[in-house]
């Protein structure tokens, strides 16, 4: 019996939108008027990494921008499921990038939305990704091994004639460790270790796309109701 995944079940952990153009070497004049505006804008932000060829800020210790010669990006890592402060956010960012590099076309727009499941233990992560039949899992004893599938990992990208998907899920494991110093009393050192089923899915352009052509919000609100609405075929074709 195959098993839902459905997206309803899964937490959003990070929401990213990357713009990529041809090199726009006006970045070494217009980089400091650029994070001049980004700080009118949000005061609070914070240099992360500042170089002749890429700047990096972090804003309110959530979101992640970045501006590069041929590419630059905001990630959300803490995003709500209404993406509605990331929309906001990105629809600044974005639209200063252009105006201030003076780009007239995108090479590619990259849509990228991250989602987590917890489990107890890594079988129960790996057998709930094994059992949705998106995979074909060997029976028996294989190389000699009695054994089972740990750690699957599933993956193809869906190509049509302007935009892609490619869509991942796999299973880890992921380990938290804080040492606390000998002497310091009272505090005790941490070793978690996390069983998570990711799904993680980047829907993007694969022809040029005029600057007249994007509009940040529509992009984003359209491309995040496709992924809601027909993520089910991917991570449910036993059902789906």
């Amino acid at each position: 019996m195959s098993t839902s995944l459905d997206i309803a079940q899964l937490k959003l952990t990070s929401a990213t939108v990357e713009l990529r153009y041809d090199k726009a070497y006006i970045i070494w004049d217009r980089a400091g008027f650029f994070w001049s505006e980004i700080s009118l804008n949000w005061p609070d932000s914070k240099i992360n990494q500042v170089e002749p060829n890429i700047s990096r800020f972090i804003i309110n210790d959530r979101f992640d921008l970045m501006l590069s010669l041929d590419r630059s990006h905001i990630i959300d890592l803490k995003p709500t499921s209404s993406l509605k402060e990331f929309t906001e956010y990105a629809s600044i960012f974005l639209n200063l990038v252009m105006e201030s590099l003076n780009i007239s076309k995108l090479t590619r727009i990259g849509f990228r939305l991250v989602y987590n499941k917890y489990f107890p233990d890594k079988n129960r992560a790996a057998d709930t990704l094994v059992s949705t039949k998106m995979m074909v899992v060997p029976q028996g004893k294989i190389f000699n091994i009695q054994g089972k599938v740990v750690q699957p990992k599933y993956s193809l990208t869906w190509e049509g004639e302007s935009t892609a998907a490619k869509v991942t899920l796999f299973t880890r494991e992921k380990k938290i460790e804080i040492t606390v110093p000998p002497g310091v009393e009272d505090v005790h050192s941490i070793n978690i270790t996390k069983y998570e089923l990711i799904y993680d899915i980047d829907y993007y352009t694969i022809s040029p796309v005029s600057r007249g052509q994007f509009n940040v919000k529509d992009w984003i609100e359209q491309a995040y109701q496709l992924i809601k609405r027909d993520s089910k075929f991917f991570m449910d074709l036993g059902n789906a």
